[in-house]
């Protein structure tokens, strides 16, 4: 399990890209500021959705990814979930047995290949 913290991914994946912290604000529609102070953890707020959609973009990182290290799921999934009445089950059931997402992947696949 990746313990990496959200502020110190987006410092590690900024640098390896090459960019500036003025640069990586500007490119995301964010204050350099507030971008300093997510990536030292001094801000207490985890950027929004959309400033994390932004920073995924900017950064080639994967959207879902750095959501999960900020602590945050989408929007787009919560309203699937609300609005699907079988589907909490259906995710309680997959943690009780101990499903892992790549073997529901592969059902899904499958699933597919079979429609």
């Amino acid at each position: 399990m990746n313990t990496e913290g959200f502020g110190t991914r987006i410092r590690r994946r900024r640098t390896e890209l090459g960019l500036g912290l003025r640069e990586t604000a500007k490119r995301a529609n964010l204050s350099a500021t507030f971008l300093s102070r997510v990536e030292t953890g001094a801000e207490k707020a985890v950027p929004g959705e959309d400033a994390i959609r932004r920073l995924a973009e900017v950064l080639q990182e994967n959207f879902d990814d750095l959501m999960a290290a900020a602590g945050k799921v989408s929007s787009q999934v919560t309203d699937y979930v609300k609005g699907s009445p079988g589907m909490p089950e259906f995710l309680r059931q997959a943690q009780g047995r101990n499903v892992s997402v790549e073997k529901l992947m592969e059902l899904l696949d499958k699933a597919k290949d079979e429609n």
